[in-house]
């Protein structure tokens, strides 16, 4: 009889350390900047109030509503930042993704920017030049991100670090 309790204790040990992993499993913060996904599009303009129109698209997979956000279109802007994307679908904000100016870029590179993130929430998935944290609810990207520039007649692309966070299960890419 006590064998059998010593075995259902044993058989209950690797799931109740796969609970304890779960429950130990760090949040990823919804909060970016000033900005949390779930604001409405009036709370966003609360916090940066427009002197202009933002470009805007409707990106036909997913259905999401996309914004570039620039100094030049707001009274206020985060220092070091260049370009804020933000993606809303049924009234309610769903991605904010900062890319970085290149005075930031240039000081902490998205792999450095991603070494510190390692810290809180562990070693992210790596792939295709980005870094990934996932918890099921939210995902936290960190990547080089491609702007198109001129230099003299030349077109070329310059890199800025960016970081990203967005509802799991939204179909994104990375610009």
């Amino acid at each position: 009889m006590k064998a059998w309790g010593l075995f259902a204790a044993l058989a209950l040990l690797p799931a109740w350390g796969r609970g304890q992993a779960q429950e130990d499993e760090v949040a990823i913060q919804r909060r970016l900047g000033d900005l949390h996904l779930g604001d409405s599009l009036e709370a966003v303009r609360r916090v940066y109030s427009p002197v202009q129109k933002w470009p805007s698209f409707i990106e036909p997979r997913g259905r999401v509503t996309r914004m570039r956000v620039e100094r030049a279109y707001v009274k206020s802007f985060p220092n070091n930042v260049q370009t804020l994307w933000l993606g809303f679908k049924r009234g309610g904000l769903v991605e904010i993704q900062i890319i970085y100016n290149l005075e930031f870029s240039r000081r902490k590179s998205a792999e450095a920017l991603a070494g510190d993130l390692a810290l809180i929430y562990g070693e992210p998935q790596r792939g295709g030049g980005k870094s990934s944290w996932t918890d099921g609810k939210t995902v936290l990207r960190v990547f080089n991100a491609e702007l198109p520039v001129l230099k003299g007649r030349t077109e070329a692309v310059e890199l800025r670090t960016a970081i990203q966070i967005f509802e799991h299960g939204l179909s994104r890419r990375t610009d």
